[in-house]
């Protein structure tokens, strides 16, 4: 490879370009631009810095394509081949409405340099604050407003972004990912959490701190009372008594069933992928393929599913499906991934409207942790923890890949902190040399 300075003569002075010549490839010559200069002495410096890096094996050259092109060559040769078909049509949302249509046109090599930065942050911006400004139609002709994302959506959109990047990086096409020297736009109520308060003696902190909202195992039941035999019935147990996920619950075959030996093999499930849902021969972790022993109140759930299904088998006849899913709709499909979450939502919602207009006609309020059939699987989690399960015992039952977030749920039973307080008044109040009074 050499390294050669050609001169641009323009109307106003002239411009000097820093090329580079690869020789004969494929039969011809290649010889490409890399940067150009308004000074002489800054294109030789510059050829000078290329020429050491050339010398020393360090030379990255950045290809010459637009970032929509990036995100294309990313997607065919990284996504294809290391990610689920359902986290490869997450990047796709994001890259055909977002990335490319605001970012696409860009050249790599300036928004993977410093002035990317600058660019990107842009982005963040537009989509935190901005996106509210424009307009959708509906097929109806209704004309409405787009939402701003959230932190949490850009965070995705920051995380994609600097995938690309790192993928270059490891294809030796770039020497940084300058993506972590961007910043996320907050709004100014998320900035007060982070505030630091200088001037304490005129502070008043109207702001109430209380535990997290969590649903008890009786008011669970409460729920699971509202699903029971219906389609939904070993679906909503199956979270509450063994802490499964939906896409595990939706994926479970009949045969991984061995009720002689109480037990359940989860190394399966099923994922909504656009429209279609998909079935995984295996889970993508290995924490998550597990063998559960089942609860007898489940083995109890499950007959009485067996005899829900029998009685549908009659009512459709012919036109009763028979599937090797554990968990069918009434006519025996497989029950659907988003299916399960819509349905219990849309339950649980009218089991509030009528509880808290019953309570209103008495002259009362009624209070009710608001859930969805993931909190369901918190509370197994929780309730094992309180009651004096081993922690790495229940993170292998839930399929934790670490043990940090089956940690999490220690946090969750106020009665568990109010024990603590008195372990401490146990301890240490008979050691006062002082009375108190």
């Amino acid at each position: 490879m050499k390294v050669s300075i050609r001169t641009n003569k323009l109307k106003k002075g002239n411009s000097y370009t820093v090329f580079i010549d690869y020789g004969i490839v494929n039969s011809s010559r290649k010889r490409e631009p890399l940067e150009t200069f308004s000074k002489k002495a800054d294109a030789e410096s510059y050829k000078s810095k290329i020429e050491t890096e050339i010398n020393n094996n360090t030379f990255i050259q950045i290809p010459n394509i637009t970032f929509s092109e990036a995100i294309d060559e990313w997607m065919e040769n990284y996504v294809a081949n290391n990610c689920e078909p359902n986290t490869a049509f997450g990047y796709e949302i994001i890259n055909n409405k977002y990335l490319k249509p605001c970012l696409g046109h860009i050249p790599f090599r300036i928004i993977s340099s410093p002035q990317g930065i600058d660019i990107i942050n842009s982005y963040y911006k537009y989509l935190r604050f901005e996106l509210e400004k424009e307009t959708y139609t509906l097929k109806s002709g209704e004309i409405k407003n787009k939402k701003n994302l959230s932190y949490n959506s850009v965070d995705h959109h920051k995380a994609q972004i600097s995938g690309i990047l790192t993928y270059f990086m490891s294809c030796k096409k770039l020497s940084n990912n300058i993506c972590f020297n961007t910043v996320i736009p907050k709004s100014e109520e998320e900035k007060k959490k982070d505030i630091i308060i200088d001037d304490i003696e005129n502070f008043e902190d109207k702001e109430l701190y209380e535990d997290e909202e969590f649903i008890t195992p009786e008011q669970a039941i409460q729920v699971l009372n509202l699903f029971m035999n219906t389609c939904m019935m070993v679906p909503v147990c199956l979270a509450t008594f063994m802490s499964l996920r939906r896409s595990e619950i939706a994926g479970i075959l009949k045969d991984k069933i061995d009720k002689e030996n109480m037990k359940l093999t989860i190394n399966a499930s099923r994922v909504r992928c656009g429209t279609k849902t998909l079935y995984k021969k295996r889970n993508k972790n290995k924490t998550s393929t597990r063998n559960l022993y089942i609860p007898k109140i489940m083995l109890k759930i499950l007959e009485a599913d067996e005899k829900r299904q029998q009685k549908n088998k009659e009512l459709y006849g012919n036109e009763y499906v028979e599937s090797k899913f554990l968990c069918v709709m009434d006519n025996g499909l497989p029950i659907k991934v988003d299916y399960i979450s819509v349905k219990f939502k849309k339950v649980f919602d009218q089991f509030i409207k009528e509880e808290t207009e019953k309570a209103k006609q008495k002259g009362k309020d009624f209070k009710f942790p608001y859930i969805t059939l993931h909190k369901l699987r918190h509370l197994n989690i929780s309730s094992l923890l309180a009651h004096g399960a081993y922690l790495t015992d229940v993170k292998d039952n839930a399929g934790h890949s670490n043990i940090e977030t089956t940690m999490h749920y220690t946090h969750n039973y106020t009665e568990g902190k109010k024990e603590i307080a008195d372990k401490i008044d146990e301890i240490y109040t008979h050691l006062l040399d002082f009375k108190i009074s």
